[in-house]
């Protein structure tokens, strides 16, 4: 019987041990899940993200879920991550531009455009639509991260001395409320329709670049 060559082809195979193998197929199932999960809370509403309901649309049994997320909280923090990412693309989308105000512009009209057409996934991340989940650590991080297009244009802005306010944070934040704001406001039916509320978020929108930079958006 001939030795192997370490450099054959037969040596070359990646081996999966049977561990790996089962945590790939636990990851690939979660996945699935969040997806199913993420298509009830699309078509539906919060209100039809149920264990149960999730475990119909996958054919699976409740057990599964409680397995691989514990609670129904479990469930929802993958969905906030979900939802971030989201945003997160939503931003990434939007091409630099070489003026603050222009950019910045873009970039919270993405913002509104995701809380639009993504209004489950704002609700649950920005709504609080899933009273039994309130976001750890892990959650607000990636919330932080979908938001670092904006962060970096305010700090590079900041650093060249084009805002009037110098503490990234707050900055950050003298941005976010405002705009979060109008579209809470549209989303929970405190607004008549679509176009005021964009009326409102576009004169909203000038009244923070004004408190920003100290100058009027034309």
């Amino acid at each position: 019987m001939k030795d192997h060559n370490p450099g054959s082809k037969e040596s070359a195979h990646t081996v999966t041990t049977f561990q790996e193998a089962r945590l790939q197929h636990s990851e690939n199932l979660r996945q699935n899940i969040v997806h199913a999960a993420a298509s009830l809370l699309q078509e539906h509403g919060p209100e039809a993200v149920t264990v149960r309901r999730v475990a119909e649309r996958m054919e699976c049994s409740t057990k599964i879920i409680y397995n691989l997320f514990g609670k129904k909280e479990g469930l929802a923090k993958y969905l906030y991550m979900e939802g971030c990412a989201l945003l997160s693309q939503s931003f990434e989308s939007v091409p630099q531009q070489a003026s603050f105000e222009t950019y910045f512009r873009d970039l919270a009209y993405a913002y509104w455009d995701f809380g639009i057409s993504q209004s489950s996934f704002y609700q649950l991340m920005f709504g609080g639509s899933f009273a039994e989940f309130k976001p750890d650590a892990e959650s607000l991080q990636g919330t932080a991260t979908a938001l670092k297009q904006i962060t970096a244009l305010v700090a590079a802005a900041i650093e060249q001395g084009k805002l009037q306010e110098n503490d990234l944070l707050l900055a950050v934040r003298m941005i976010w409320a405002p705009l979060h704001g109008v579209i809470h406001l549209y989303l929970g039916g405190h607004i008549e329709s679509e176009e005021a509320a964009k009326r409102l978020y576009d004169h909203t929108l000038s009244m923070v670049i004004l408190s920003l930079v100290g100058v009027s958006a034309n």
